[in-house]
């Protein structure tokens, strides 16, 4: 088979049973996660933005759960959903790969389906989790390299496969659907740092729902898109493509290894190590904010490349600046969903902080691909955090996993706590939240999901 081939096959013939309850038990996690960060998102600027375009649309008759107007297409419901999920820089990473749960959250319930088992949520997310990743994988490091966003233009393939698991498409829509998505693929770097960088998600989500309802309804495409020339990967690889990725779908599940990041922090994923590594050294040493003379940081080739602001006018754009998540780490201790308002960013001692930020890429930190040749931005190597302070005292760090990452998961109490904090973002009842999260951890046992969050349908 080719490749297109055995993906679909993957998406349509891989039976209930061969999906390990590992697969599905790792899930649970990323999806509870990410229904928190979605009710989270309104809260700001880009999801109070794609929020009123929803409005715009029609009359509103209802809301859904996620806030936006009832009676969408499920399209757009999962346009205005995952773009929510993705508002606030929030959501889970695997690197190299993008941010694929709020895709694949917002995908699968958009579907028109009357009712939705929590099991048939983890399966299909289990699937689309295993698509999106081998797909990037095979796309390889060039793809993002070259200024292209990976959740953009993979996150399709994820949510479409989700879609046709659910729809139960055969093998030739299957193929289809594959190949309307790839025809929409789209998603520029250079959108980091404004509200487009969340759109790319809500994009994503979108053209997953919209390619397998096409193909559903008889639309054809290219029945063998990833191969051959002027197909997906010959197009966007630049000639930087792995098609033995493919080969290893289900082998291992991805949701497995390497498993999802779930973020502790509200930003950029290439500054949670370097925040990680201020907050031990502050933490360790006592260091208070105003007493630093230097900050020196030392990140792998290509660990700088998605941090493309110095100045941040916006707290869009802080997020994408190392000096200044930085900065607000000290300042703070922490670094928390309210350091990235548009007056928040120009706080004086944050500013004042910013200007001894010094940081530069060291081949030395990648030993094991100096040139990053098959390294993404967060992961592989290390960050060597220094500080320096007025009495002239100097002490560094060594940071290799970040907070939320596989090797160095948050706890359930982290995950429950940031939950809490996303539903209070969202305006949303902070018990009725600790209860629902609670049976979010519980979702194989649910009977109707739809069910579920309708208890959080935001009225007016």
């Amino acid at each position: 088979m080719n490749l297109t081939d055995r993906v679909a096959a993957f998406i349509v013939d891989t039976p209930r049973s061969a999906v390990p309850k590992e697969a599905t038990d790792a899930a649970v996690r990323p999806i509870a996660d990410t229904i928190g960060v979605i009710m989270a998102g309104s809260s700001g600027d880009a999801g109070k933005s794609v929020m009123a375009y929803a409005d715009a649309l029609g009359p509103v008759a209802g809301r859904t759960w996620t806030g936006s107007p009832a009676g969408l297409s499920p399209d757009t419901q999962a346009l205005i959903s995952s773009t929510l999920g993705h508002a606030l820089d929030y959501d889970d990473e695997l690197a190299g790969v993008g941010h694929p749960s709020s895709i694949l959250v917002s995908a699968i319930l958009a579907l028109p389906l009357a009712e939705l088992s929590g099991d048939q949520v983890l399966e299909a997310f289990v699937i689309g989790y295993e698509v999106n990743v081998k797909v990037a994988n095979a796309l390889g490091h060039r793809h993002y390299r070259k200024g292209w966003h990976t959740t953009a233009t993979v996150g399709g393939f994820g949510a479409a496969a989700a879609a046709c698991r659910l729809l139960h498409l055969d093998l030739d829509q299957t193929r289809y659907a594959l190949g309307i998505v790839a025809s929409l693929a789209g998603g520029l770097q250079r959108n980091f740092g404004t509200m487009t960088k969340p759109l790319h998600s809500g994009l994503a989500a979108r053209n997953g729902v919209l390619a397998a309802q096409l193909a559903q309804s008889g639309f054809t495409a290219s029945a063998d898109i990833l191969d051959g020339g002027r197909g997906f990967f010959d197009v966007y690889a630049d000639q930087g493509d792995h098609p033995e990725a493919i080969d290893r779908l289900g082998a291992p599940w991805a949701i497995l290894d390497p498993g999802p990041t779930l973020k502790k922090y509200p930003c950029c994923y290439a500054t949670h190590r370097p925040i990680d590594a201020v907050l031990q050294l502050q933490a360790r040493h006592g260091i208070e904010a105003d007493s630093i003379e230097k900050i020196t940081v030392r990140a792998p080739t290509f660990g700088l490349h998605p941090l493309i602001y110095h100045d941040p006018k916006t707290g869009l754009q802080g997020k994408f600046c190392l000096e200044y998540v930085l900065s607000a780490a000290l300042v703070g201790k922490q670094v928390v969903l309210d350091d990235f308002s548009d007056t928040a960013i120009n706080r004086p001692q944050v500013r004042r902080l910013m200007a001894l930020v010094e940081a530069k890429e060291d081949p030395a930190c990648r030993p094991e691909d100096p040139e990053a040749k098959n390294s993404s931005a967060g992961t592989g190597g290390f960050h060597i955090v220094t500080i320096r302070t007025a009495d002239g005292g100097e002490v560094s760090t060594k940071v290799q996993y970040p907070s939320g990452s596989p090797y160095h998961p948050l706890s359930d109490a982290d995950i429950a706590e940031k939950f809490r904090d996303c539903l209070a973002a969202g305006g949303r009842d902070a018990a009725a939240g600790a209860r629902l999260f609670a049976q979010l951890t519980e979702l194989q046992d649910v009977p109707d999901i739809h069910a579920l969050l309708a208890g959080f349908t935001v009225r007016g």
